[in-house]
């Protein structure tokens, strides 16, 4: 099928919707373990929500603030509203909004909207990654010079933490430099775009993950569990790779 209809929708009323947050005072709030969420994150997934069901009706929706509990089926929406929340609180620039479609049993769609960096990355599957328009490709293994990033080594839960400590040696025995932004979204679209060469992560939730998979996948990447086979939803580990021989290195 073709979800460009889709796509054009989201260009039309993503960026606009996030603009209108920018003239309202901001309040600032806590789920459970001390997650923070804002009065903003709080509009954006209700009226993201409200202008997709204008023009699509019937389709259903999984997301932070207000549908979390949902399943998915054909033609679900997956938002995270604000995903870096504690960096836009904090007045640091990144973050990002992402949304996700699920349709015929898999993700179809991705939009990663980068407010503060004038960025806009979307895929279509099976069409490729794009970034502002332009196509993008992740990049190759095989330079001096390159980054990985490590996204929820510091969250308090009771998930084995062993995978990070490894990933940390990794980086050492192969000189690869650590970065971690604070926004799982943006950092799948960073392997998407060719800045980082590994991204590992234990978050499991599926508005952190779908929006920047299906673009990383488009993009040219590999994504794996921690058997070292295709990642799945749902899995509790995530190792996206720029390139297949990066993957003999740590697999």
């Amino acid at each position: 099928m073709n979800y460009q209809q889709e796509l054009d929708m989201l260009h039309r009323v993503v960026a606009s919707i996030f603009e209108e947050t920018e003239a309202q005072q901001k309040e600032v709030s806590y789920k459970e373990r001390d997650e923070v969420v804002t009065s903003s994150d709080l509009y954006i997934e209700k009226e993201l929500i409200k202008a997709i069901k204008k023009e699509f009706p019937n389709d259903h929706f999984h997301s932070e603030e207000y549908n979390k509990l949902t399943e998915l089926k054909d033609r679900t929406w997956i938002i995270d509203p604000i995903d870096g929340t504690s960096n836009y609180v904090h007045h640091l620039d990144l973050f990002v909004n992402q949304i996700a479609f699920y349709d015929q049993g898999e993700i179809v769609l991705s939009y990663i909207n980068v407010p503060r960096a004038d960025k806009v990355f979307y895929a279509i599957k099976g069409e490729g990654a794009f970034l502002n328009g332009k196509r993008i490709h992740t990049t190759s293994s095989n330079q001096p010079n390159m980054l990985m990033s490590l996204v929820g080594i510091s969250h308090k839960t009771e998930k084995d933490k062993s995978y990070f400590y490894k990933m940390l040696d990794f980086a050492y025995q192969n000189s690869i430099k650590i970065r971690m932004l604070g926004t799982l979204g943006y950092e799948l679209a960073a392997v998407a775009e060719g800045s980082f060469i590994v991204l590992y992560t234990d978050v499991t939730n599926f508005w952190d993950i779908a929006p920047g998979l299906l673009l990383v996948r488009e993009a040219g990447g590999i994504v794996l569990n921690d058997k070292g086979n295709e990642y799945m939803m749902g899995d509790q580990h995530m190792f996206c790779l720029c390139d297949s021989s990066i993957k003999d290195r740590i697999f």
